[in-house]
């Protein structure tokens, strides 16, 4: 029952350390302790939907070599238990919400709409499916900074946005480069491969423009901030060539396991606190 919430696609919920990081206050009295509740609340929201969406795939995933390892599709878990586990995760969603203030509290909910909504169908909408999982993202790093009242700037939200496009964009190239996954995800066929690489390609591009003017702007006696340009430039180089090698279609496997993303995600970190707590 622990695999179907998908405890490794938790990671993606760091995001909301993104905003208080970004502007100073990530150590801010009783900061910590909100975003531990965010980072919580959205797991549990998140897994919510994962299960959602099993229980619509189930039959589709029975028929992949991979998916078919789901707790679900394998049988591992029946229905019943899928649809307890999903009551239990958003009642717990909730609690930690309420711990919160109102913004996080109607971002948390606008993310499960979006989420839900993805699972009853718009994920078979070209286009507008990849702008939902992309949202998702996005809804993270909001979501970190309704909770610990930090304003969001208009860069913070063009990196946030444009990479986590990024990210997706690579998952579906690797997905399409794969013919087995078009009878698992059936929006894949519809996407041309120039399609997505020249999505992709754009989203790369004002990443970095994005990451580069909001980076300059930061403090101008120090250099860090400016040369978090180099590692930002090697990941994001170095992600999109694995995803062309193929190797793209599990994300968080590449940041977790690949040494050069990993290194490059801390040189970031570090040369950002660096230049933002001097």
């Amino acid at each position: 029952m622990v695999q179907a919430l998908r405890p490794k696609q938790w990671i993606k919920n760091l995001l909301v350390v993104a905003a208080p990081l970004a502007a100073a206050k990530l150590f801010h009295s009783g900061v910590p302790q909100n975003l531990l509740l965010a980072f919580f609340a959205f797991a549990f929201v998140a897994s919510a939907g994962y299960i959602i969406n099993d229980l619509r795939d189930v039959e589709r995933d029975k028929t992949n070599p991979t998916k078919s390892h789901r707790p679900l599709a394998s049988g591992k878990i029946s229905k019943n238990q899928a649809h307890l586990l999903i009551v239990l995760c958003i009642i717990a969603g909730i609690g930690l919400a309420l711990s919160l203030n109102l913004a996080f509290q109607i971002t948390l909910l606008c993310y499960f709409i979006f989420t839900t909504s993805y699972s009853f169908g718009l994920k078979h909408q070209p286009v507008i499916e990849l702008m939902i999982v992309a949202l998702g993202f996005v809804m993270r790093a909001i979501g970190g900074a309704a909770a610990t009242n930090t304003p969001i700037s208009k860069w913070f939200l063009v990196v946030t946005a444009f990479g986590s496009l990024v990210v997706v964009t690579s998952k579906r190239l690797a997905e399409a480069e794969s013919l087995a996954n078009v009878n698992v995800r059936p929006v894949i066929g519809e996407y041309p491969l120039p399609f997505l690489r020249f999505v992709l390609a754009t989203s790369a591009g004002v990443t970095l423009t994005g990451y580069s003017l909001w980076a300059l702007s930061l403090n101008q006696s120090t250099p860090y901030a400016a040369i978090s340009l180099l590692p930002l430039c090697l990941g994001l180089f170095r992600y999109v060539w694995m995803v062309e090698k193929g190797s793209g279609e599990v994300p968080e496997d590449l940041l977790l396991r690949d040494p050069v993303l990993i290194t490059s995600a801390v040189s970031i970190a570090l040369l950002l606190a660096f230049s933002i707590y001097p």
